[in-house]
């Protein structure tokens, strides 16, 4: 499972949530059990504003919770005919 965050980018310092005078980037943290030994975390998307750093983000998060609804209906599905 990933979550998606967002985060100024390094060496720059945002007076407030959501302040447009820096450059964001969106990172994607790997939360499960296996990763724990692999790096957790990348940075997939750079130099972006907040809004847009922040709707990205919400999409992709979005996505991962679709995807794992649908999974978790396969994974359903398959021990129910077994």
């Amino acid at each position: 499972m990933y979550i998606y965050t967002v985060q100024a980018m390094p060496g720059s310092k945002a007076k407030f949530d959501g302040d447009e005078s820096v450059k964001y980037q969106i990172r994607r943290a790997h939360t499960a059990t296996a990763a724990k030994d692999k790096n957790r975390t990348a940075v997939i998307r750079t130099d972006m504003y907040h809004a847009a750093a922040a709707e990205l983000a919400s999409r992709f998060n979005d996505k991962e919770r679709e995807s794992r609804a649908i999974k978790r209906e396969a994974d359903s599905r398959l021990t129910r005919y077994a």
